[in-house]
């Protein structure tokens, strides 16, 4: 009786949680730093330890729910042994193993998901799994309902702005490719349905998702699903054997689906100047795929970039979340267009290779590349419909194919690795009938009753369970929620503020350099309030300081610890020290423009300008297109008193000297040359005619240079441009010519 109450309570636990995950993408939380990914995460992982710790309870007590020794267990075995090993020997073990608030990926994600895996695999029934993808389907209601509201401009969309939709996903291209899941699972289950009711469900579901991606105006996902239709129709054309007219049909309907996923792209492409598809923001988009584009070249640089750092650490990579690293360390000089920092390379076969090496991308291809498998094992061995068997393959070929341009999330890791438990399920069916042949034939049945000896294993993994969550997900959470306490209230109440940050701090878990990154940009605004006693003050910035020394102790590859060092050194008058750290920087990456331009900002407050022009030559001349490292040698050229060598950076890269821009109006006004300043603002005026401000600007320069004349001038012509402004232009008139 005891046994049988441990069974049912423990799979009614396992289920319950299991069934509340394909509804986690939904989640958002407002109470949270990062509220589209950490939410998600933290509800994910506290599910996945319960679940697990009661799976634990039944596979101690009942052999039938233990691992079964199949493929797919142990391609994704080796996957994550690969994975902790990268972590342990990788250059930066913390962060490997938790990852950050804006990821959350790490050792313990992967950990979780291969958990999550075991779970599923090994307890759900034919049954679980078409309830299973059946919520899948549900939560797309809402999902794509919310994108629809976006699309219509009722909802807002932060990441995809007016033209894409991002849904409860909060970015477009993690959207489609959590969508990428939901079509696949509505084909799967068209293709299973037995009733007209149901297929018409269940293509009005895939229809409405496909529409979705759509508007998420995703080139890698709409790409990837036209690969799909192709390898899918083609392959059904091959393989389907006609036993009935209405299964000829189907052929004549695949054969035209496969005809307009070709002809309709191309036709559409070739259209692309057309005012049709121009006038339509996510036609437009979807068509604007080419070599030369801006993001496409970019991300060519970037995964060049990967390469290297492949090649310098081959076999295990740099660890998991360390392509930050990798990036700064060969950071190109013509990157200055895109991102400041990358951390992920946009590419999961470069990724991988950062995160793993070459054994990480084995693993990680090598759970793909035995689901699909096993799928077609069990078709020729006749287990398994064609249908289901080119879905599920199509669904893994276009999951991989967007992932080339993208990275994954816990959305996508939510489907995939159900995916994976899903195809599992037929090897372990296979085992089971395998072992009940055996047992038979030995003359015995094998006993599957449980174990009386260990039916007290509830109670004592209650006790790792409640350890485990604590250490997982409740320290974590607090981190977070103490840290966007203080960047909420920062502004009202400063040491209110320091304390939640200091809070945040002593966790040391998970978020935790994300806490020292805000803490040191708390401690350069609240260091400079009046509002603070001088003590408390100095207080802030010692305990900022000595965080970032503790970065840059524990991220001493990473060049930003550096420069947040380095500021907050500038900040307090440490200047020798400040540029120390900055040089430390430069050394990490020594191709970076930004490193340069602070470096040189303490030479310039020093007064130094011999070496903040060797310091802005160097930086201008990694990329001699980059016009803010053009600006900031032309402006420091002038404050040397070398206008002629201002003018031929001007000219090289604007064609004038006279170039509207405040970095030359500030520099202009320090050094009283107001000739100069006069011909910058004239550039303004004549750039943005309809800006009164500039108009007002250009006639006080006028003023500076004691040209009353034309001061008056300028308000007139202002007057006429804007005539709102007339009141007060005769005002100011008036004004002048008193003086």
């Amino acid at each position: 009786m005891a046994n049988s109450t441990l069974k049912s309570g423990a799979l009614w636990i396992i289920k319950g949680g299991l069934f509340i995950v394909p509804f986690i993408p939904l989640y958002v939380s407002k109470v949270l730093f990062f509220p589209y990914i950490t939410g998600k995460a933290f509800v994910f992982r506290l599910i996945v330890e319960i679940i697990f710790f009661a799976w634990l309870a039944l596979a101690i007590s009942y052999p039938e729910f233990r691992p079964k020794k199949t493929p797919v267990t142990l391609a994704i075995s080796f996957f994550i042994v690969v994975v902790t090993l990268a972590t342990s020997f990788g250059v930066s073990p913390f962060k490997s193993f938790w990852s950050n608030f804006e990821r959350m990926e790490g050792l313990v994600s992967y950990l979780h998901l291969f958990a999550y895996f075991l779970v599923l695999t090994n307890v759900f029934k034919k049954s679980d799994w078409k309830i299973f993808f059946n919520l899948f389907i549900i939560a797309a209601i809402y999902e794509n309902s919310y994108a629809f509201l976006q699309k219509i401009g009722i909802l807002l969309s932060p990441q995809g702005g007016a033209s894409r939709a991002d849904g409860t996903i909060g970015n477009p291209t993690y959207l489609a490719a959590y969508l990428v899941f939901i079509l696949g699972f509505c084909l799967l289950l068209w293709s299973d349905a037995r009733r007209r009711w149901q297929k018409y469900w269940y293509g009005l579901m895939a229809a409405w998702t496909l529409v979705t991606i759509y508007f998420t105006g995703t080139r890698g996902a709409v790409l990837g699903l036209m690969i799909g239709v192709i390898v899918f129709g083609i392959g059904y054309l091959f393989l389907k054997k006609p036993e009935n007219p209405s299964d000829l049909f189907r052929k004549k309907i695949i054969l035209s689906l496969l005809l307009a996923a070709i002809i309709i792209p191309v036709g559409i492409f070739f259209l692309k100047d057309t005012s049709f598809v121009r006038s339509n923001p996510t036609l437009a988009r979807l068509t604007s795929l080419s070599l030369k584009e801006r993001t496409i070249t970019s991300r060519f640089t970037i995964w060049s970039m990967g390469w290297e750092g492949f090649k310098e650490h081959p076999l295990l990579g740099w660890g998991p979340d360390n392509y930050n690293i990798v990036f700064s360390k060969y950071f190109k000089p013509e990157l200055w267009r895109q991102e400041p920092w990358f951390d992920r390379s946009h590419n999961i076969v470069f990724d991988w290779l950062i995160n793993a090496g070459i054994l990480g991308v084995v693993g990680y291809f090598g759970m793909i590349g035995i689901a699909i498998s096993v799928l077609w094992r069990n078709f020729l061995r006749q287990n398994l419909s064609v249908e289901n068997t080119l879905l599920l393959s199509t669904l893994l070929i276009v999951y991989v194919f967007q992932n080339l341009f993208v990275f994954d999330q816990i959305a996508t890791y939510i489907g995939l690795f159900a995916v994976f438990a899903y195809v599992n399920s037929f090897s372990a069916d296979e085992r089971k009938g395998a072992a009940a042949l055996k047992d038979n034939g030995s003359g015995g049945q094998k006993s599957l009753k449980p174990n009386d000896s260990v039916s007290a294993a509830p109670v004592f993994l209650l006790i790792p369970l409640a350890l485990l969550a604590y250490s997982v997900n409740i320290r974590p959470l607090l981190v977070n929620l103490n840290l966007l306490d203080a960047l909420t209230i920062q502004g009202q109440n400063i040491p209110l503020a320091f304390e939640k940050l200091t809070k945040a701090l002593s966790y040391n878990t998970l978020g935790k350099e994300e806490v020292k990154e805000q803490l040191i940009k708390f401690s350069l605004s609240a260091g400079a309030s009046p509002e603070l006693s001088v003590d408390f003050r100095d207080k802030i910035l010692r305990r900022a300081i000595e965080e970032a020394q503790k970065g840059v102790v524990e991220n001493p590859l990473d060049p930003r610890a550096n420069l947040f060092l380095g500021t907050i050194y500038q900040k307090v008058g440490l200047s020798d020290q400040a540029i120390a750290v900055f040089n430390k920087a430069i050394e990490l990456s020594p191709k970076k423009q930004q490193i340069y331009f602070e470096l040189a900002d303490i030479y310039l407050q020093n007064g130094d300008y011999s070496k903040a022009t060797e310091v802005l030559e160097k930086s201008f001349n990694l990329d001699r297109g980059y016009n803010q490292a053009g600006l900031n040698l032309a402006a420091t050229y002038i404050l040397a008193g070398r206008q002629n060598d201002a003018d031929k950076i001007l000219l090289e890269l604007f064609g004038a000297v006279e170039v509207p821009n405040q970095i030359l109006t500030s520099v202009y006004s320090r050094i009283k040359d107001y000739d100069r300043l006069i011909g910058v603002w004239r550039a303004f005026v004549k750039d943005s005619p309809d800006n009164l401000e500039y108009r007002k600007s250009l006639s006080g320069a006028y003023l500076l240079a004691d040209d009353n004349q034309s001061a008056i001038q300028a308000l007139e012509e202002a007057a006429q441009v804007i005539p709102e402004f007339r009141s007060e232009a005769e005002s100011l008139i008036k004004q002048i010519k008193s003086q």
